[in-house]
């Protein structure tokens, strides 16, 4: 009761902070910023009731929080340990609603298009945030987050919150985690010890070539390069760290980029000669890699996620996402069986895309938007709530093992769907086994170290070129297996499918992104 006792100060603090900014704060804080579409505007009689006012004055209300999780058995005990933490402070229960990865984009959509009332909804840039943004689903967020989230802005660093803006205006609170990641190869590390592979040497995928020989020679129950379906978009801008793709793209596909180090920024795209060569080359060691039977023979249809074959210990590498410590995560998804060690390929950059990767925004049907925004910043400044809602309850979830360590209880019922990087405040989650002190520590100097593109804050408007798109995307789509390995002559049918883009009007919406990034950049000297 004593850290509970303690967080209801601090979140008393922060209501009073907040009555003071009310009488401070006006309309006006985005003066020179278009209008935001009338949908999104807050309802009338929405503004929360003066912070300063006790808890049982406030007239209840229950806040909806529509999250990207697996529904787990235990949903409904963390729901009443909320409602009792919430009522107490601002009269106020929650109603979790977790759905599962493969349903959530359909059934969120759903329910904005048919207007259910929903309060907080988990949102990102890969699931059509800014679309949905333009729609009207979501409310603008600047005066609710200056006068009931100060905590959320003293706690995230200042770049999250320039990405998910729409004409200036803010629309979503990003969850605090890693601000950014490198692109890297991760390893079993009793292989690399095993076979004393130098990782220094392995710059890029092309030096894993001898390697996959050895894997293939003497470990027959390890699949030397493991491959499932092959990509969306068959670009493979990744094997050249000179590029980044602008984000978030047109059609979630990687078909446009630049290169963030030239002080003039120039939009490129696939059929660019550059971009070509990379394709080629890296189509054509997929396609070597395939016949060597490097690659699995299923490579075009496997659709048995590389997490699932690691846990196995049927693989040995994986192209990874990295950031300080993805090994201790990889490691623990095997239970700890099995340690990483990851060689880092790339120097990172905060884009826009990574920064819209995981979001919490209010939805225009809310009745109360202003007590939704009390409860995102408890999420995001309240260890009791953040680890409530991620671990689950204490000693029927977890045992503490330290001030801020836990152990997780095997089969519990909740804290398996690993929530840590969806909801609220990653850096006051508790650690678990394997995790340094300086874990979080780590990410937040990782984060404040990372270098900014210059395209930060950047969101592309496609209603210009809506139809070119559609057909890009099915062109892609067509070809995504080139990048597998599985189908032969990669280079003629990267040739052909460059021609079809190029018939589908790709030279248009290259030209279309180039002229909103120029007048983005006029605008913003």
């Amino acid at each position: 009761m004593n850290q509970r006792s303690g967080m209801k100060k601090m979140f008393i603090g922060f209501a009073l902070l907040a009555a003071m900014l009310m009488q401070a704060c006006s309309s006006g804080n985005n003066a020179g910023g278009n209008s935001s579409p009338e949908a999104t505007k807050a309802p009338e009689g929405s503004a929360a009731p003066a912070a300063t006012e006790a808890a049982e004055d406030l007239k209840p209300y229950e806040v909806s929080i529509t999250y990207f999780a697996t529904p787990e058995r235990d949903v409904a005990l963390v729901e009443d340990k909320l409602n009792e933490y919430f009522k107490e402070k601002i009269n106020a229960t929650v109603k979790l609603n977790p759905i599962a990865s493969s349903e959530y984009k359909q059934k969120t959509e759903l329910m904005m298009n048919s207007a259910e009332k929903m309060d907080l909804v988990f949102t990102a840039s890969w699931l059509d945030f800014f679309s949905n943004t333009t729609k009207g689903a979501f409310l603008e967020l600047n005066d609710l987050l200056d006068q009931y989230g100060q905590g959320i802005k003293e706690q995230l660093n200042p770049m999250y919150l320039e990405a998910p803006r729409m004409n200036g205006k803010l629309y979503a609170i990003p969850t605090n985690k890693e601000i950014t990641q490198a692109r890297a190869l991760s390893f079993r590390k009793d292989i690399v010890d095993k076979y004393d592979i130098p990782l220094d040497t392995i710059k890029t995928k092309a030096d894993l070539e001898p390697w996959l020989k050895v894997i293939k020679e003497n470990e027959p129950d390890i699949i030397p390069n493991y491959n499932a379906g092959g990509g969306s978009d068959g670009v493979r801008y990744e094997s050249d760290g000179r590029f980044l793709p602008i984000g978030p793209t047109p059609g979630s596909l990687a078909m446009f980029f630049f290169n963030p180090t030239q002080d003039k920024i120039e939009i490129i795209d696939a059929l660019n000669p550059e971009i070509v060569k990379i394709n080629n080359d890296a189509n054509e060691l997929a396609r070597k890699w395939f016949e060597l039977g490097y690659t699995n023979s299923d490579a075009a249809t496997a659709k048995t996620l590389v997490l699932e074959l690691r846990r196995e210990g049927k693989t040995w590498y994986q192209e990874t996402s990295w950031k300080p410590g993805t090994d201790i995560e990889m490691s623990n998804t095997t239970n700890n069986e099995y340690e990483f060690v990851s060689n880092v390929l790339n120097e990172p950059y905060v884009t826009t895309d990574l920064t819209t990767g995981s979001m919490f925004a209010i939805s225009r049907t809310s009745k109360d938007p202003a007590r939704a925004m009390m409860v995102l910043n408890a999420m995001h400044t309240d260890p009791y709530v953040v680890n409530l809602l991620v671990q689950g309850i204490e000693d029927v979830h977890y045992k503490k093992t330290g001030e801020n360590r836990i152990e997780p209880i095997a089969d519990s019922g909740y804290g398996a769907s690993g929530l840590f990087w969806v909801l609220g405040n990653q850096m006051i989650n508790y650690l678990k086994p394997g995790q340094p002190d300086d874990y979080y520590t780590n990410w937040i100097k990782f984060n404040n170290e990372a270098k900014r593109s210059p395209l930060l804050g950047f969101v592309f408007n496609d209603s210009n070129v809506k139809n070119e798109i559609a057909q890009m995307t099915a062109i892609a789509t067509e070809y995504k297996l080139i990048t597998t390995g599985a189908v032969a002559d990669p280079v003629k049918l990267l040739e052909e499918r460059n021609k079809k883009l190029q018939n589908a009007g790709i030279e248009k919406i290259r030209a279309e992104i180039q002229s909103q990034v120029d007048a983005w950049l006029a605008a913003k000297n």
